[in-house]
């Protein structure tokens, strides 16, 4: 029997799960998390890299991450894929931290990075605490620690205010608990620390019995799966062009110039870029002839300092960011 399709659409949450390959650990050897706290970090660079790429993955793909965790041959997202699709983005992932693996002689050159295709499941917005919760709690299920927050490798002590080594989108996830009645942290620390309700274990583990790709009710899983199927119509490089330099009251042939307003206008591309899913950032750099790095600085710096910009809907393209709720 073949394998159902992956649900995805414009702005699916996704609660995501990559193996590693049986008998490897290709994250870190649990023996990190014997060493004192100070020298966990430097005692596995794996799990520094995969979070790096992580990073670059979410900015070059317009990903919006809310948490994860990483065991020593498991990983687990819960993320947002305003930009690129699902799909798209787990293909850099993979293929990029799958290559670092081999360069480095953690793996030998012919063996796999990953044990099978990555699991999924599309999250309502009502869940999405849920699967927060979820992700922070699989290293007590699995003996690594004995409390979410003093785990290392997760997004758990970043909600808890600790510094994280990647940019995590947390506002959505209290927004979520505000909506449920819960406030501020201590309402977060009780959310977190109680155990799930069997029936929202069977919904994270078999999926909705409508759909076991779906994580929420009857009304979401009709509303995800015809969103699914009405994907926004593709947005051209001649229309992200246009509507930045409309948007500038510029010239399209100007964003190829120098001067601080392309190098503004070219961030601009690349974002709105990300947002309709076009390309990413490493592909509006070749249009640009610049790298990666330089539109990721760019967008960083400029949505700082001229965040409306960013904000808006370009001239003759329709906003599509669509928000399927249950």
């Amino acid at each position: 029997m073949s394998r159902p399709h992956r649900l995805d659409f414009h702005g699916a949450i996704h609660l995501v799960q990559v193996r590693g390959n049986e008998g490897f650990n290709i994250y870190f050897d649990a023996t990190a998390l014997t060493r004192p706290s100070v020298e966990r970090w430097r005692s596995a660079p794996h799990v520094l890299r995969f979070l790096s790429l992580l990073d670059v993955c979410c900015l070059e793909c317009g990903a919006q991450l809310f948490g994860y965790c990483v065991e020593p041959n498991d990983a687990a997202l819960v993320m947002r894929t305003p930009g690129a699709p699902l799909e798209a983005f787990m293909q850099r992932l993979g293929g990029r931290y799958s290559r670092y693996l081999h360069s480095t002689a953690v793996l030998p050159k012919r063996v796999c990075a990953f044990a099978a295709r990555y699991e999924s499941k599309v999250v309502a917005l009502e869940y999405l605490p849920h699967a927060v919760r979820r992700v922070h709690a699989r290293p007590l299920r699995v003996g690594l620690a004995r409390r979410a927050i003093d785990y290392p490798f997760s997004s758990a002590p970043a909600y808890m205010g600790e510094r994280a080594p990647v940019h995590l989108e947390t506002d959505a996830v209290w927004l979520a608990l505000e909506r449920k009645g819960v406030f501020g942290l201590r309402g977060y620390r009780d959310f977190m620390e109680k155990a799930e309700t069997p029936y929202v274990a069977a919904l994270f583990e078999h999926g909705s019995p409508l759909d076991a790709r779906v994580v929420g009710g009857s009304v979401f899983v009709a509303r995800a799966r015809d969103a699914a199927g009405h994907w926004p119509a593709p947005v051209t490089r001649q229309q992200l062009l246009a509507g930045v330099a409309q948007l500038l009251g510029a010239e399209p042939e100007g964003l190829f110039s120098a001067g601080r307003q392309a190098v503004l206008a070219r961030a601009l591309v690349a974002w709105y870029a990300l947002r309709s899913g076009t390309a990413s950032v490493r592909e509006v750099g070749t249009w640009f002839d610049v790298s990666a790095a330089t539109l990721g600085k760019a967008i960083r710096h400029h949505r700082h300092a001229s965040p409306r910009l960013f904000e808006k809907t370009l001239p003759g393209i329709e906003s599509t960011d669509r928000e399927v709720e249950d």
